[in-house]
């Protein structure tokens, strides 16, 4: 069967890359060797699915995920506070992880992903995405500053090495260019929205 993108719910949690469901750096606040990272993922899954619904999706091709993607509220992320740049703006959803497993990547995976997550966003209201990308990336789970730049994503609040990203979804004029990006019929404004930020 194609690769084709789900919603994570918690009957299909058990499909997330194992890399990805033994890190919880975005969840917590704090390393703590004690916590079952498996347990504190879930715990979060369960909990933003209910206080706020869909927050993460897969990419699964015969019952295999190839990868995995997890987005909601800033405030639900409280590594945030951590960075001088965590400040997500009140329009935007925060794109904490976008993972592709090793012998897939490079073939639009990734992208793959971030367009599914802005259609969702979209619908609910929000008019941007928004992820902290790391200048120096060397396999964290950070995301990396030229993946985000190359699909759109524009420097929001700089830093030397972790800036805040933004991904536009809502256009002022017609620009094919940019609703290609996310590959969206992406709704037209005449005006920019605002950019509240928390």
């Amino acid at each position: 069967m194609k690769p084709h993108v789900v919603d994570i719910d918690l009957e299909n949690l058990y499909l997330t890359p194992k890399e990805c469901m033994r890190s919880v750096f975005w969840e917590l606040d704090e390393e703590d060797p004690d916590l079952d990272p498996f347990f504190q993922k879930e715990e979060w899954f369960s909990s933003t699915l209910l206080e706020w619904g869909r927050c993460g999706k897969l990419v699964v091709e015969d019952e295999e995920a190839l990868a995995f993607s997890q987005y909601a509220p800033g405030t639900l992320f409280p590594r945030l506070r951590r960075f001088r740049t965590g400040r997500v703006s009140a329009d935007a959803a925060y794109l904490s992880y976008c993972f592709v497993v090793e012998g897939r990547r490079r073939r639009g995976l990734g992208v793959q992903l971030v367009r599914a997550i802005a259609r969702d966003v979209v619908e609910r209201g929000y008019v941007a995405l928004e992820a902290i990308g790391d200048r120096r990336w060397e396999g964290d789970w950070l995301l990396p500053y030229e993946f985000l730049r190359r699909i759109g994503f524009h420097v929001l609040h700089d830093d030397e090495r972790y800036p805040l990203m933004r991904l536009d979804l809502y256009v002022r004029h017609a620009m094919p260019v940019a609703r290609e990006r996310v590959a969206l019929p992406l709704p037209i404004t005449t005006a920019a929205p605002a950019f509240d930020v928390v």
